[in-house]
This record gives C-alpha cells, structure tokens and sequence, in this order.
C-alpha cells in the first residue's frame, strides 16, 4: 500500500504482525539497505523506540529495560564491536529514554514512527528481485543479437529522492549493486550495464502471455512484445503472480493481466449476476450520484466483512437513498427486512423488483473496470505517476507543437492538394510547418470550409480543444490550429486516403499488417475510454494511413478525429456502427449514443471486421432488422484459422453491453492472434476474392445465420431493457454512462450533459461542470502553499462544498474540504457575505477533537473560501444509510458522546449551532464523529439566547416549539434538534413529516428494543418546557450510564487531541 503506516486502518492485526516482522528483520540485520557505519544515530533511535513501546504496551520499568538491553541491540553490533562501544551506545540510549519515558503516546503512534522512518530509510526493503534473460537492449542505435542476464524487479511507488537508498533495491541485494538511480518513477525495471532502466509503468501493461519458461508482456506504445526468459517454473510463477497482484491492487479491480494467474471464480459470479465488489457504500452511493440520478438507480455490491451478505443501495423519493440487505443461502436471495423477517426469491432479479414495490422501473449500474474504489484498489498511488511518451516528448511538445499557428509566417500550404472530405464541413491538404530551426514539417490541415465558419467555429473550437488533450501513438497527432486565414487544425501528416480507400486500392496488403492495423485501433480506443473520452465516429474511413512500405509490408494508420460528428444525422448506413438498444435512432436515443463509451467497442468490433474485409463498402438491405433479430456479420474470410479476431469482433457486438469486450481484451485477444505466427501465410494467398464483383459483399456472404444467445430483451422496443414489473428483463440504464449496466437513460432531473447538437459526446460520460470553465481552480496561499479545487462534495444555500488539497514543495499533499460562497448567483449577497463571515469568524473560536477544523480562510474581491479539514466518510445522514446494518447501538451511543461533547463546547463559548442534525454530523471513522456547518450558528449575549431577526428557509423538522412560535433560539433548543439527530441515528430514518411539534402530538419515538434509549436519553430532549430539558452536560452522563451496559470502547487518543492537550 503507498504508506504503511495505514496498515493500521485496514487491518490492525496485519499491522502489527508487519511491526514484528520488521523489528525481527532490524535486530538480525536483514535489511541491507539499513548499514550501521552509516546510519549508527538512526539505529540506536529505532532501539530507543522498541524499549519505549515494550514500556509502553507491556508496562515494562526502565529498570527492568536495562537488565535485558541486549534483546533491543541489532546482532550485528553485538558482534563486531567492542565492549567500550557497546557501553557507550548503551548510555546513549537509557539517556534518550529517559526524557521520552513521561510522555503520554499510545502505542499505536510508536510502532507507526518506527514503521514509517524504516520505510523512509529503506524503500526497497519489501521489493522482490528476480533473474531472467532478455534481448539486449538497443545502445545507441544498434541492437546486439542474443540475451543478456539482468535482475528485474517491481516497484509499485515512487521515491523521493530526498529519500536515502542503498544497494539494488530489493530483499536480498548484494553489497556493491549501485543505487537505483531511477527511483522517483514507479513501475518494472530491469538490471543491466550496472543501472536500473525503467521498462513500463503498471498501468501501461495491456497483457502478459506465458510461453514455457518465457513471459511475453505487451506495453502501451510498444508494438513489440518485452518477453524475458525465467530459469524456473517458481520464479516466473511469483514474478507475474506479483505483476498480475498488483494490476490489480492499483489499477482495475476486475482486470486479469494473465488469466491462468489470480483467476477469481467468485469475481467471475460477481461479474455474471453485475454485482460490485466489497466497493463500501460511500462509494456506491457517489457512484449512483454521478451516473444515475433516476428514481431506481441502484447497485448491488458484496459486504465488506460477511461472505454471501449482500447490499442493495437504492435511490428512492424526494432523492433519498436506502440500503437494503440480502443473504443468499441454499440457492436462493433472502430479503432480510426490519425486525429480521426474511423474504425468498430464486433470482436475484425477482428480489430487486420487491425491494420497493412502489418503485416500478429498477436501473442496476453494473460493475466496470473503470470503478477506482479505494476499498478494492487498496494499493493505488496517491499520485497519479506520468506516462513514460509524456515524460519523453516533454521537450518536444514545448518546441515542436505550438498551441496557435501563425498561418502567415509559419505555414507554406499546398494549394494543388485541396481536397474536401466530404461531411461538408472541411478541406484537406498538405503544408509545410516552419521550425523555430529553420527546418520545416509536413503536415495535414484539416480547413473549415469559409461557408461554415459563422455559424459553426464555436463547434470548431470545441472539437480542436477536445483533440488537444489527445497524446497516442496510436492516435493522430493535433499539433496546432490556425484562427485566422484559414481556421484550420495542423494535424500529423497522413496519406490523403482513409483507410478503407487504402486496403480496396492495395489488395495485397499482407494479414500481418492488417493485423498491427487492428492492434493500433484497439490500443486507440484503450487510450480513450481510460481517458473516459468518446470518440463517436470509429470507423475504418476515420482511420488516416500515415505510412506504408511496400517492401518491407508496413502499414501503419492511426485513428483520426471524429470531425464535427455531433452535428451529422445518423441514417440506416451506420447501423452497423451503432448498438442496436440505438437503432431506433431517435433524439433521445443520438442524445445517449453520443455519450456513452461502450457504443465505440460496438463501432471498434465493425471496424475490425472492415479492416480484415480489406474495407470493402457495407451495404446490406433491412440491416436493422437482421440487427435486431441478433443476426451478425460473419467472421471474414481470412480470419477463419485464426478465431481469436472474430472473437473481438462478435463479442463486442453482444446485445448486452455489459457482456462486450472491453479495448483491453481485444488488445490481449489481437496479441494471442499474432503469437500464433501463422498469419504471414494467411495473407501471402489473399488475393481479394471475397467480395462480390460489384465492389461490395452480398448479404449472404457477410452476414452470419446464428442468432446471438446472449440476447435478453426485445430491440424493438428501447425502453425494454430497464426492469418491468413482471421481473421478465433485468438489464439497468443510466444518464448515458459507460459505467452504467446495459442501455443508458436519461435522468429524471434533465441533467444529462449530452444534448443533440452540441460537442457534448467529446466529454467524458457523466462530466459535471463544477466551475465556470473546464480546468482546475487553484488559490495560492502564503509560505509557497497552494489549495487545488477538485470535485463538488455538496451544495449549500449560498454555494458549493469541493474537496481539494493543500500542497507545497516539501510535504505531501493534505485532502481539504472547500466551502465557497457564490458571489455572483447569491440572491441576497450582502446577507450571503455576512453570513459567511460570521461563520468563519465562529469556527476560529472553536478548538475540539468533535468539531471539524476551520484551517484557512481565502477573501478576496471575487471570491470567498473556508478551507476546513476533510472528514473521510461524508455526513452522518448518508453514513446511516449504507451502513445501518453494520451499526450496532454502542456506535451510535459513541457517535451521540461525540456530538454532546461538541455541542457541549459550544455551549461553553456561549455559542447556539441553530442547525443541528445527522447532515451536518461528518464521520471522520466507524467511532468518531464532528460536528460541521455553522452557517446558522450565532454567538449569544450572557442570556444564552438569541431571538432571530430576519426570516429565511429553515429545517422546521429539527426546531423545538419556542423556535417555531417566537424565533427564540438557545442551547435548550439545541437540544431538541439533539433529540431529533438521535432519533435519525437510531432508526437511520428522517423525522416524520407530520408531527406536529407546538402541540406536542405524536412526539418521536423508539422501537421497543431501544426503549431504555428512547426513555433515558431521548425523550427528555423533547420536554415543551426547555428549561426542563438536560443540558448536553447532563446527557453526556446519561450516555455514559448506558454505554457502561453495552461496554465502554478504549480507543487511543487522536494526534490532535493530543496536541490539544
């Protein structure tokens, strides 16, 4: 994981076993990168550390210390040195201990000190090596015949380079084995010529073949695969075993790099029935937020702690979410519903549609191996590390790829090669680009055409802005655009022919180069769909030859832009490009096509079946109705001996678009298809003979008779693939999200972001826009600091809630949480920018481990910001809900001491929070809460209370009757907003609707089994005289009253309250 130190949190007792076996490792001198000449203060430290911890978990004396010191000394010293230096670092240490020996530090942070420096000092210290043989690496140009032996290992995370290393880097270097020297970027690398060279970062990696002894792995922008040579069975088994763990582990969860390896059946059912992972519910519920904001939207995921348990998290009225639990047992799903009754179904289906019957349309979002969920990814990088083309061609983006093109001083055009492309909006032709060098390129522009540019350089614009963030070797390259005479993009430099013109006017073209064609297109729409970017027009015709060989059979195309896709009509003609849940062919249905990611594997499949047609023309009669009757084109010719190409092609026309392939099984399919080496021949006999002499394939010739099995609902009806009240059809729909299962469904807030006749199916599926213009927003800070906005958390009445991070050149970035107020939208903004100052000026004022941390505040002319702490698991209210389960009474009699305790402070600093309830209660863990937003606290006078002065929209259902009645606000009334907070926790429900509260009718109640609850510390928080009601002192010994009954926790003081005190 990237800091070990959080073993802590997500598994105590391998957190400690890690503790022992490094304090093992230390004392018998088996970290080689840890010599005591050189690190002799930094040893004597870590004994000083051991002997403070044994004194502190064992309650050992320092006496008692002193008479087994030798157990604490590394062997090494006792060993080889002599019995002067021996008492004198003996000396050295009781002297440290001593002054350390009244400090109050649990356990838990020592054993963290001493895990985190040894990290520090020896990175390597858990990195595996392994010996192999490899093609010589290419050294200045020439390429040596034969094998080299290196070592080899993997590093999962990069290191500072303030970080001090010694010897190779792994467990069992050798002394004399130089330094890695390229540390600071992560990923495989190999040993050779006395220096690590970096080969591939983890998520570069598309697959990893297995030949005997030998391991084939094929890497983004490689064309050729980086194969080593093991000496065992054991060792190749470990070290792909550790590639495939780790692909895993920070990468895509439901990804195997090599299949025979860490294969999953229970992953498999997972897959099978769309159910996420143990994802936790936070995530689950953003997720729905993001993809699916319909009525029904839901997702079934595994629990975190208990095999075959299961939750639904479910978005129901007035935007509620709720979760329910599922046990499945002897073949069948158990509801389990309150008070342990248990319904039975034989699907899992069946069981869905009866969650809520209320609900009648239910929208499962499947599992995709694009989900970045920390509870599975639990070794994913805190940073995202750059490509290596990104770190290679960083000089030459700067001066090679101007962003805007002088087109009269920098350009030379080729007037003689104008040619229109024929979608009516663009010109191509050829030109040469002037280097700052005095060099020249040649390019392609791509021109408006001069009819077109009043009324679309807007689309333009946008177009050449999205192709700007494009950086593939596989994709063609967007160098700069000219605004002015001519408006033109200056693009790679590309033959004049689409491919599919090529392949019909070069028939000879061997199956090889097709093959690197198709190979080129997947890992194309690899790049995009990790960028989570749509492409929305792959076709063989939008693939751009950029060279060809005839002599030495290298043909090499790239997939071009999409051309203003979005404001061309679709006819029957591309059907075949389209998913067939899309041929009706509709607004509604173009809207969700151009946003959602798995329509370009569909396009991809079609693409590929051109591409080994050698392009020939697709014209096919009542092609929507072979289409929807599950009928496919038949595998071409040329690809029959070898069926892993039609594999790409049929499964990524799958009727369920959860089924299809994804770009990185086609890429691993499209490897396994050229390792088989057969292919030369293949194409060597190809002489086109299989179109028809017209120029293009028969309908009998192309289109395969089998009806695909896989089909689960009708396509003649577009709305059949969301859940029906009979339970006949169990396929989900979202807002037009890849992440989404099966068809996509626009939301019943109109939120979709992908109109018709706008660039939105550029845009990555379910994109917001969280500020004004598409980029991050950073505030500089003082002392060198920066605060980055990243995503929108929440929404308050007078602007936005982001989460962000402070950084700065020496430590790691802190996660903040960033509460803005909209200075241009607020409707009353002086009221807006009081409000906010007052806030601020209150959150100075409090100091307390139960009240979340004011930590900067930004005010400047055009913005206003509170920077707070970043509480990890969200509000109170949304934690009940997927965790109500999982709660048992004593954390929620610990959550309920939390918030006393703060509400408590407040009272001390005559301060009323008027705003109290579990939304505005933040989990920092499973036994610690905060209270937040005191947007309508107010500072009291010595009455300790307050009358309101002004009247605005306020959470009547947490108001006590003197506030409804006279606007009269003080701590007592407080405390009946604490009531109604307990009543939430202990039932994970809102209050009722209709009690009416002035007159003390049908008051809040709990069940029977929390009647002590209810008696004891709730319903005194409702008394209608507030002077009767306890004071939260009062209630925070109520609360230890019953905590005694279930147990008190003993948990370790925070660091903060530590520094509090």
């Amino acid at each position: 994981i990237p800091k070990l130190s959080h073993l802590k949190a997500l598994d105590r007792k391998l957190f400690n076993y890690y503790y022992y076996q490094l304090r093992h490792d230390l004392l018998q001198s088996k970290i080689p990168e840890i010599e005591y000449d050189e690190y002799k203060n930094k040893i004597l430290g870590y004994v000083v550390n051991d002997m403070y911890r044994k004194m502190v978990e064992d309650g050992v004396s320092v006496a008692d210390l002193k008479r087994t010191y030798e157990d604490y000394i590394p062997r090494k010293i006792n060993k080889e040195h002599s019995l002067l230096f021996f008492n004198w670092a003996r000396t050295k240490v009781f002297n440290s201990l001593n002054k350390i020996s009244n400090r109050e530090h649990d356990v838990d942070y020592v054993k963290t000190v001493y895990i985190d420096d040894i990290d520090n000092l020896a990175p390597g210290y858990l990195y595996e090596e392994y010996n192999g043989h490899i093609p010589y690496p290419e050294e200045d140009g020439h390429l040596k015949p034969g094998k080299c032996r290196v070592k080899i290992k993997f590093v999962p995370y990069a290191q500072p380079s303030s970080k001090p290393a010694k010897g190779g880097g792994g467990n069992g270097s050798k002394k004399g084995v130089p330094k890695d020297e390229s540390e600071e970027q992560p990923g495989l690398k190999v040993f050779y010529s006395r220096e690590w060279r970096h080969v591939a970062n983890i998520d570069e990696i598309f697959t990893i073949l297995v030949d005997n002894l030998t391991v084939n792995i094929s890497i983004q922008d490689q064309s050729n695969l980086y194969s080593i040579d093991f000496g065992s069975q054991t060792e190749l088994d470990s070290f792909v075993t550790c590639l495939a763990g780790y692909y895993r582990l920070m990468c895509k969860w439901t990804v195997y790099l090599c299949k025979p390896y860490l294969y999953s059946p229970s992953l498999n059912r997972l897959t099978d029935i769309k159910c996420h992972g143990p994802i936790g519910g936070k995530f689950s519920y953003r997720k729905i937020q993001e993809k699916n904001s319909t009525v029904g939207a839901n997702i079934v995921r595994q629990c975190e702690t208990t095999y075959d348990t299961y939750y639904v998290d479910m978005l129901e009225c007035d935007n509620q979410m709720r979760t329910y639990k599922l046990r499945f047992g002897q073949n069948r799903w158990h509801v389990i519903r309150d008070g342990n009754r248990e319904d039975t179904f034989d699907e899992l289906p069946e069981a869905l549609l009866n969650l809520n019957p209320a609900i009648q349309k239910l929208y499962r979002l499947s599992p995709t191996e694009h989900d970045k969920s920390p509870n599975l990814q639990l070794c994913m990088p805190q940073n995202t590390m750059a490509s290596k083309r990104m770190l290679r061609d960083a000089q030459e983006m700067r001066q090679v790829r101007p962003q805007i093109v002088n087109a009269a001083q920098e350009l030379i055009i080729n007037r003689n090669a104008l040619k229109s492309e024929g979608d009516g909006f663009f010109n191509r032709t050829r030109a040469d680009l002037l280097m700052p060098n005095n060099t020249k390129m040649e390019v392609t522009l791509r021109l408006l055409k001069d009819d077109k540019k009043k009324d679309h350089l807007g689309d333009f614009l946008q177009l050449t802005d999205f192709w700007n963030s494009i950086d593939s070797l596989d994709i063609v390259k967007l160098y700069g655009v000219t605004l002015y005479k001519p408006v033109a993009m200056v693009m790679e430099l590309s033959r004049d022919d689409p491919l599919d013109e090529f392949l019909r006017r070069h028939p000879k073209v061997t199956f090889g180069s097709l093959l690197a064609v198709a190979h080129s297109l997947a890992r194309a729409l690899y790049y995009l769909q990790e960028k989570q970017l749509v492409h929305g027009r792959i076709r063989c015709s939008s693939m751009l030859v950029t060279h060809y060989d005839r002599r030495e059979n290298r043909l090499i195309a790239k997939l071009g832009d999409p051309g203003l896709c979005q404001l061309q009509q679709y006819t029957d003609q591309d059907l075949f490009w389209i998913p067939v849940e899309y041929h009706e062919l509709g607004p509604r249905e173009v809207q969700l096509l151009r946003g959602d990611l798995r329509a370009d594997v569909w396009a991809c499949s079609t693409t590929l079946w051109e591409i080994f047609s050698r392009g020939r023309p697709l014209r096919v009669p009542n092609a929507k109705q072979y289409l929807a009757s599950g009928h496919r084109l038949k595998a071409p010719k040329e690809t029959e001996e070898v069926s892993e190409i039609y594999y790409c092609m049929y499964n990524g026309w799958m009727a369920d678009p959860d089924k299809r392939l994804s770009p990185q099984m086609i890429i691993s399919k499209l490897v396994q298809a050229g390792q088989k080496g057969n292919y030369h021949q293949i194409g060597a006999t190809t002489n086109g003979t299989t179109h028809s002499g017209n120029g293009s394939f028969s309908a009998q010739s192309i289109l395969s008779i089998e009806t695909d099995s896989t089909v689960l609902q009708s396509h003649t009806d577009i709305s059949s693939s969301s859940y029906t009240s009979n339970g006949s059809d169990c396929d989900a729909r979202s807002n037009g999200s890849s992440e989404c299962s099966s068809q996509p469904l626009i939301s019943n807030n109109g939120s979709s972001h992908y109109s018709v006749g706008s660039s939105s199916g550029w845009n990555r599926p379910g994109q917001v826009d969280h500020f004004a213009h598409d980029c991050l927003d950073y505030i500089e800070l003082s002392h060198g600091r920066t605060v980055t906005f990243q995503g929108k958390i929440g929404q308050g009445h007078y602007g936005n809630v982001y989460q962000g991070e402070i950084s700065n050149a020496l430590g790691d970035p802190i996660k903040v949480a960033l509460k803005t107020i909209n200075i241009g939208n607020a409707v009353d903004l002086n009221r807006a920018m009081k409000d906010f100052k007052r806030e601020v000026e209150i959150m100075k004022k409090l100091n307390h481990r139960n009240i979340v941390r004011l930590l900067e505040f930004v005010d400047e002319p055009d913005r206003m910001v509170v920077v707070m702490e970043y509480i990890e698991h969200g509000s109170l209210e949304r934690y009940l809900q997927y965790k109500r389960y999982d709660l048992t009474n004593l954390n929620k009699l610990n959550f309920a001491k939390d918030i006393a305790s703060g509400m408590h402070h407040l009272f001390e600093k005559k301060i009323i929070h008027r705003d109290l309830a579990a939304r505005n209660i933040l989990v920092q863990d499973a036994n610690w809460v905060k209270i937040s937003d005191f947007g309508l606290a107010q500072v009291t006078d010595g009455n300790h209370y307050y009358y309101a002065q002004s009247t605005r929209s306020l959470p009547v259902k947490w108001y006590a009757p003197e506030t409804l009645a006279k606007q009269k606000y003080s701590p007592k009334s407080d405390v009946w907003s604490y009531g109604v907070t307990l009543y939430e926790m202990f039932t994970c429900n809102t209050p009722y609707s209709n009690v009416d509260i002035q007159n003390g009718e049908q008051l809040l109640r709990l069940s029977e089994e929390d009647r002590e609850i209810d008696e004891s510390l709730m319903q005194p928080c409702f008394d209608l005289d507030p002077h009767l009601r306890p004071s939260f002192q009062e209630l925070l010994g109520y609360i230890g009253n019953l905590i005694d009954q279930y147990g008190e926790l003993l948990q370790p003081s925070s660091p903060i309250s530590q520094k509090q005190h």
